[in-house]
């Protein structure tokens, strides 16, 4: 099993020393920087499962850090950890709010600190989990998958175009519902002007026709209207 990385950030050499000596014994693998600008960077490239982050620093505050990262599409789920020797109820507040994950107060102990990184990384991973379900849609033997723009029906891939893929999704959020193919039009074209809208009847045919559904017809043609998810 692969072990978690932690990005440790201090100024003070010795705290770092003492974290990653004892984070390396606990398990984990890890990175550290004593700068605002070195943790930016390194959250960047090294891609930390957890950012260890203390608030006071010489060339910028954490808080701020914090809300950088939080920003960044490219760091903005990374868990933040807020470590500060600031124990009122209202900087902790401060650090919730621009995005941490949660907030230690020094001193503190290892073992809290273990604990700590273990109960967030969990939450994280149960987040991605939910993500990543929530982007797969079924019905009956078909699944989308919205993230990879794939089709299944049972355990077989169905090759649609992206035209088609974005009509069958579509269809798929919205079940029941009778699109129009205006409607239907509109999710495929940026131009109007020059695609029919009876290329809707094209693309509904072959999305029949590849999902093969065994005499089974999702899609219902509503006449005169257009389409729905039966």
């Amino acid at each position: 099993m692969d072990k978690s990385k932690i990005l440790v950030v201090d100024d003070e050499v010795n705290i770092v020393e003492l974290l990653s000596l004892n984070l390396k014994r606990f398990g984990y693998e890890v990175i550290t920087a004593f700068t605002g600008m070195e943790a930016i960077t390194k959250t960047s490239v090294e891609k930390p499962d957890l950012i260890l982050l203390d608030i006071m620093l010489p060339d910028s505050d954490g808080i701020e850090l914090c809300s950088m990262i939080r920003s960044n599409n490219l760091t903005k789920n990374t868990p933040i950890i807020l470590v500060s020797a600031k124990s009122e109820e209202s900087d902790k507040i401060q650090g919730l709010l621009a995005g941490a994950d949660d907030y230690i107060t020094k001193p503190f102990s290892l073992k809290e600190i273990d604990a700590r990184i273990q109960t967030v990384l969990r939450r994280a991973s149960k987040n991605v989990f939910s993500t990543e379900s929530k982007s797969i849609v079924k019905k009956g033997d078909i699944s989308i998958d919205k993230n990879k723009y794939e089709v299944y029906r049972k355990e077989n891939k169905v090759d649609l175009t992206l035209s088609e893929f974005k009509l069958l999704s579509k269809m798929f959020d919205y079940p029941n519902v009778v699109h129009t193919r205006e409607d239907l039009l509109n999710e495929i074209s940026s131009d109007r002007e020059k695609t029919d809208e009876r290329t809707i009847d094209v693309h509904i045919r072959n999305i029949r026709k590849k999902l093969e559904t065994d005499g089974e017809d999702y899609i219902e043609t509503v006449r005169g209207i257009g389409y729905r998810l039966k």
